[in-house]
């Protein structure tokens, strides 16, 4: 019986976990307190409305509610908080580490905000605010201050005296940073190093002074980049003066990374890197219409250059139907282009510096592709309409041949050349090679198509 009641417990639904909230609370916290962060994210995320969300919330243990709520998407992390007293929102904080604690502030109204700073610790405001500071896209803004620091003076026995008495306060812990007397970064020993040294020896003769540093005002794309070009756990953060001000852990880039990427990918589908499942109908309908007016802006363009081959068209009907294929195919190629140079410029691999070989490279790529499916269409069309027979076929084939080379042109100049303008490639890059393969397609296409078959 006991063997049923406890696997029936484990494989809780959300629906099933609401039921035993009104029913058994005590059994459901005991039940929530063994769940992870993230499948306790996944309970929630199954709920109807905010309304189940707060009655699963307050059934899961003070120690794991921030981090759920840090699991949560934004906008739905942001009305729970809402409806938290500046008490409650006190008691998550007591549980985070401070660049987590400064991440939920930052996602509540500066009026509570304030208020629940006023009831933190003097050490753990000082701490909070400094984040605070900061861009949350920067390094400062995800930085944490919590990090083990010794002066570069001490022996190996010292350290690791020190480091018993209060590293287990510090999460994450894999390397102890060393400043000078006035708190300046010198370099770090990793912590495995330190722990088979002998007691006496000193720890300024183990520091590596060439280990990767980020900068407080740094950018988190280029912090990311530092992790996966060096390979290491975590960073140490200076300010302008080359003070120790925090370090970042490699989890929280996970999680930038995971945000770039995302956020890249909607850019180039013309949508908001904030839109989210979780923000209201009015407020994603207003961010996708802005780029959906600038589509038809675009779309209209186009057909303003087919208007012009209104009386090539209505003489040769056949144009109509495979104008289609020649748009289309240049939009595809030009988008496969274009997704390889924008994830190359966002992972530093692409610059306007380096572009050459990658620019030579996809040019040959689409002549290649180009030729094979003009011959293929032209043979296609050809036999497909034969009162035109092998002049249509020329015409499409010349007319595909040109428009998938200018994919391929565009597709990687237009990210490169945004980029030079400091303009983000992932945001225009569509839309603007969407408009030239449609105009280069439709008029190579209807323009040969006067030359020769009128």
């Amino acid at each position: 019986m006991a063997k049923a009641k406890n696997k029936q417990l484990k494989e809780l639904t959300t629906q099933d976990a609401l039921l035993l909230a009104a029913e058994r609370p005590r059994a459901l916290r005991n039940y929530l307190r063994k769940l992870h962060a993230s499948e306790l994210c996944t309970l929630l995320l199954g709920c109807r409305d905010d309304d189940e969300r707060l009655v699963l919330l307050e059934r899961i243990p003070q120690m794991q509610r921030g981090d759920v709520l840090l699991e949560l998407p934004e906008g739905m992390q942001e009305d729970l908080l809402a409806r938290l007293a500046p008490s409650e929102i006190e008691d998550v904080l007591e549980h985070l580490d401070s660049d987590d604690a400064a991440d939920i502030l930052q996602a509540v109204d500066k009026e509570v905000a304030d208020e629940v700073i006023e009831r933190l610790e003097p050490e753990d405001r000082r701490g909070i605010e400094a984040l605070m500071g900061h861009d949350e896209e920067t390094a400062g803004g995800l930085m944490q201050a919590e990090l083990f620091k010794v002066r570069s003076d001490w022996t190996v026995e010292k350290v690791l005296v020190v480091l018993r008495r209060f590293g287990h306060e510090i999460e994450n812990l894999n390397y102890v940073y060393i400043v000078d007397d006035n708190g300046r970064f010198v370099g770090v020993v990793p912590l495995h190093k330190l722990l088979f040294s002998e007691p006496e020896y000193p720890i300024a003769q183990m520091v590596k002074g060439d280990f990767p540093v980020a900068h407080a005002g740094q950018d988190q794309e280029a912090v990311a980049q530092l992790f996966e070009k060096y390979d290491v756990l975590a960073v140490p953060v200076v300010d302008d003066d080359g003070m120790l001000v925090g370090r970042i852990t490699a989890d929280d880039i996970l999680d930038v990374m995971q945000e770039e990427a995302t956020e890249d990918m909607y850019r180039l589908a013309g949508l908001s890197g904030d839109d989210d499942i979780s923000e209201p109908v009015g407020i994603t309908a207003y961010r996708r219409g802005v780029w959906l007016t600038v589509n038809l802006g675009t779309a209209v363009l186009a057909s303003a250059v087919v208007a012009i081959f209104e009386g090539t068209i209505s003489q040769i009907v056949a144009l109509a139907v495979l104008m289609p294929i020649v748009a289309s195919m240049g939009g595809i190629a030009g988008t496969q282009t274009l997704t390889v140079i924008v994830r190359g410029i966002a992972l530093g691999r692409v610059t306007f510096a380096n572009a050459r070989r990658s620019l030579i490279k996809e040019v040959s790529v689409s002549i290649l592709t180009g030729a094979g499916f003009a011959l293929l269409m032209g043979v296609v069309a050809t036999f497909w309409f034969p009162d035109l027979g092998i002049k249509l076929g020329l015409v499409i084939g010349a007319a595909l041949f040109i428009n998938l080379i200018m994919a391929g042109l565009s597709g990687a100049m237009i990210p490169l050349t945004l980029q030079r303008m400091n303009i983000d490639p992932a945001l225009a890059s569509g839309t603007i090679l969407t408009t030239v393969t449609d105009v280069v397609g439709f008029f190579a296409f209807l323009g040969l198509a006067t030359v020769f078959l009128l």
